[in-house]
């Protein structure tokens, strides 16, 4: 009978202890479950403090934006702010609703200057509707180009440990020059800045103590408790790390790659008034499908140079006494029109006067392509070509005849205007129908170091016009790799140049 009523009391005794066991358990998971709910509160109230400090951010870099415009001489329109995400380079949602934003504000501050979000994307719509077969979303400077604009704010995006930091650029569209940029990120608010946030840490300073009492109870409240304070310690790492962040990577202009790295404007090179800076770097020259002298395509590598961002115009020419000029039909007179008329030794003149020189065949090809292996620096859609080039279709077949104003078309993405149409361009080299066994001598500055005929020494002519002789107007004579060779005392109208420049090392 002892035995029996001992039995009895051992189990009650286990019973309670397990109901004790239960009860603290329950009191535990009550008291996790309103930690939990206290660092959600933070959080959310954090995310609330980032957000009003991002867009108290915002506001300052429109002003600053907006003092830009206002301080200019001359009118200015600033158009699509374009912005990317900086691990992928593709647009996405947080892209959109950015640029949302960025424009509105500025369109609000600057309704004169400013092309309104919602008429961006119509703008794109526009463009896709025109030109049917093509799929792709219209380049920046594409749209930039519709609405006559100077400026162009562009940019990116990157998120770092959950919070913002936007990169933005303004550029200047025709030159390419970097007029302004600034970084806008996302920052965690002091806690004598939130009375909220304080608050709520403080609470969690109480929660902390009174899970702590519990520890003795049980093994499983030990761990429960731990894995608390390692998610605890993980969010304060995480707000710490945000502000430690630094960027990393300058952002890299579509349209303008030589602005690579972010440069002090003591540290910058200068660029030649009227130049482009082409980047280094290798392509694939000629054609494989091309007439018989772009046979076979490639490998070259170019070093980085200066380029004149359009033909050398009357205006120019006639600041060099010494240079001289033919004359005849179809010939130019508008000071802003190319130069024609000028034989080889002329325009190598002209351009040595400048201390310049004329490019290399491989240079001008390089520098037509834009980092495109297609037939243009755009694609193969031939219906864009009148975008980018005065030829046949839409001067002589429309009654209008001779060259056509410099930099009256879109440029490349590298900030080129004019190497398709318009007139074609003496280069530095000799030529020959088979250069290919020449590419590989050291000596590529000067081309071929001979004529193959000494009677009759011909140089490479390189782009197409806007007509005349050679099919030189039509969509095929304007190709990238497409070649020419004229005796280099030739003048003619279809024929004029542009200069380039070696880069200090």
């Amino acid at each position: 009978m002892f035995t029996h009523l001992h039995e009895n009391n051992k189990q009650k005794l286990n019973f309670i202890n397990s109901f004790e066991l239960l009860k603290h358990g329950i009191f535990f998971f009550y008291k996790f479950f309103i930690l939990v709910f206290a660092v959600f509160a933070f959080s959310i109230a954090q995310a609330q403090t980032v957000e009003n400090t991002f867009n108290k951010k915002l506001e300052n870099t429109i002003e600053k934006v907006a003092s830009k415009v206002m301080d200019n001489e001359k009118k200015i329109v600033i158009t699509v702010v374009d912005i990317f995400n900086a691990e992928t380079l593709k647009r996405d949602s947080m892209t959109e609703e950015l640029e949302e934003k960025l424009t509105n504000m500025l369109f609000k501050k600057l309704p004169v200057q400013v092309i309104p979000h919602f008429e961006n994307v119509y703008l794109r719509i526009e463009w896709k509707s025109t030109f049917h077969g093509i799929l792709e979303e219209p380049s920046t400077i594409d749209l930039a180009k519709l609405t006559n604009a100077d400026w162009l704010l562009t940019g990116t995006h990157h998120t770092t440990q959950k919070l913002l930091s936007l990169r933005l650029n303004l550029y200047e569209i025709y030159s390419g020059d970097l007029i302004w940029q600034t970084v806008v990120e996302s920052e965690r608010e002091t806690a004598t800045e939130s009375p909220t946030i304080q608050t709520e840490v403080a609470r969690q300073h109480d929660f902390e103590k009174v899970i702590q009492e519990l520890l003795t109870e049980t093994p499983a409240i030990q761990t429960e408790v731990a894995r608390q304070h390692d998610f605890e310690k993980d969010v304060v790492e995480e707000v710490e790390a945000v502000e430690e962040f630094e960027l990393v990577e300058e952002f890299k202009s579509e349209f303008f790659p030589e602005m690579s790295a972010v440069q002090t404007e003591k540290e910058a090179p200068q660029i030649p008034e009227g130049m482009v800076k082409i980047p280094e770097g290798e392509f694939l020259m000629g054609s494989y499908s091309g007439e018989e002298d772009e046979l076979p395509d490639h490998l070259v590598y170019i070093k980085s140079f200066y380029l004149d961002a359009h033909e050398v115009t009357n205006e120019a020419y006639s600041r060099c006494p010494e240079c001289e000029r033919g004359s005849g039909g179809f010939d130019t007179f508008d000071r802003q029109q190319p130069v024609v008329y000028v034989d080889w030794k002329n325009a190598e003149s002209y351009c040595n006067s400048q201390n310049k020189r004329l490019p290399t065949e491989a240079e001008w090809e390089y520098a037509a392509r834009a980092g495109s292996y297609d037939k243009y620096s755009f694609g193969n859609n031939i219906s864009l070509l009148e975008n980018y080039a005065w030829l046949k279709s839409n001067t002589v077949d429309k009654g209008l005849w001779g060259a056509r104003k410099v930099s009256g078309k879109l440029p490349n993405r590298w900030g080129v205007h004019d190497l398709y149409g318009n007139v074609m361009e003496w280069v530095q080299n000799y030529y020959t129908p088979d250069y290919f066994p020449y590419i590989r001598e050291p000596d590529l500055h000067n081309g071929l170091n001979s004529p193959a005929d000494n009677e009759y020494p011909l140089r490479v002519v390189r782009g197409g016009a806007w007509g005349g002789l050679h099919d030189a107007g039509t969509p095929e004579g304007v190709r990238s790799a497409k070649r020419y060779a004229f005796t280099e005392w030739t003048r003619s109208f279809q024929i004029g140049f542009r200069c380039a420049m070696d880069i200090p090392e």
